[in-house]
């Protein structure tokens, strides 16, 4: 039996890694890995690797297309935000699948200040936030707050790109100067919103033509070299834990419902915080990719949530009762070592070992 081609994208990278090392049935796949950087893609667990441009390159289309053409695969699975966002723009011109929602609601998620928008239209819990569109808005920002600590980030990016906490109007000035001076980003890509002080989560979850098929929740409780950024937090946990909670399970099929008009269809991965009275609010959209973290939803429970989207491409038959799989496991990370899944009774016999 011929096994069924797949490409992942970015292949040399955490994401990618986290997708690749924990599909269950691994040897069905021969999976094609691209990434920009030869290194990268060289250490990449890959049958076959590609090194291509950039997403943002005029001759990325062109290559892939190329590539696409000779190897045949059935799908291609993106790890980051540029090449969702243009795999979904050239989505018709390639010979291959993409299991993705439709461009439109690619292209407002990517977008963090047009979501805000949607989602104060649509009545969906999120920060109080206004956007920066010149220096001298940042003093009129911070007079429509009782607070004293406010949230800087920029309106595109992942891994909290910059995003830090602020607590006058000359530390966010500072740090916009220092992103327009020094990065080469505008003043306009920033925002300044309430900060959200309570309970991190992630919710990740594919759907099938305006079905749910599979939705998984962790909790973030403390964050990968937190000490030495900014803000003392990022979307990359050191160590998270699943969560079964209907509460957030209703709040995401209810934002995801909106955004989709009931059509939702392939990954919406959805970052979460509690503001200071409990209430949950939507941080932003991860849309069309898996979270960094997917090998910790990879790993609990009995459905596997990347086996269970490369099957629903291929066709085959699935056998889930119930969309809420859960069971109870730690992911615990740190720099230059694998990530480690543990449930709580492993963890227990680790430490008394």
């Amino acid at each position: 039996m011929s096994k069924v081609k797949v490409v992942i994208t970015g292949a040399g990278g955490g994401g990618a890694n986290n997708i690749i090392s924990t599909i269950k049935e691994r040897e069905k796949y021969e999976l094609i890995g691209f990434d920009i950087s030869p290194y990268k893609v060289a250490r990449a667990n890959v049958d076959s690797r590609y090194v291509v441009p950039p997403a943002s390159s005029p001759n990325y289309e062109k290559k892939i297309s190329e590539i696409i053409k000779t190897e045949k695969p059935v799908l291609i699975i993106p790890t980051n935000d540029p090449e969702v966002e243009k795999l979904s723009n050239i989505r018709d011109n390639l010979e291959t699948s993409l299991f993705f929602p439709p461009h439109e609601e690619v292209s407002l998620c990517l977008d963090k200040w047009k979501f805000h928008n949607f989602a104060l239209e649509n009545k969906i819990n999120v920060a109080e936030t206004y956007h920066v569109e010149e220096i001298g808005d940042v003093d009129k920002i911070f007079s429509k707050f009782d607070s004293d600590l406010l949230w800087c980030r920029a309106i595109k990016g992942a891994g909290s790109k910059g995003a830090t906490k602020v607590k006058d109007s000359e530390q966010a000035k500072w740090w916009i100067k220092y992103w327009n001076e020094m990065r080469g980003m505008n003043i306009s890509d920033f925002t300044i919103s309430e900060f959200l002080p309570g309970k991190d989560f992630a919710c990740q979850s594919t759907w099938k033509d305006g079905k749910l098929v599979l939705m998984k929740a962790a909790e973030r409780l403390s964050y990968i070299e937190a000490a030495s950024r900014p803000s003392n937090m990022s979307s990359s946990p050191e160590l998270a834990k699943t969560v079964y909670d209907e509460k957030l399970f209703d709040f995401c099929i209810d934002v995801i419902q909106k955004l989709s008009g009931g059509s939702a269809h392939g990954n919406y991965d959805i970052d979460i915080k509690m503001n200071s009275k409990d209430e949950l609010c939507v941080t932003e959209i991860n849309i069309g990719r898996f979270f960094m973290i997917t090998n910790l939803f990879n790993l609990s429970g009995e459905h596997s949530m990347i086996d269970t989207y490369l099957k629903l491409v291929t066709g085959e038959k699935l056998d889930i009762s119930n969309p809420f799989d859960y069971s109870e496991k730690f992911l615990v990370r740190s720099l230059d070592t694998l990530p480690t899944v543990l449930s709580p009774e492993e963890l227990t016999e680790r430490l008394d070992s």
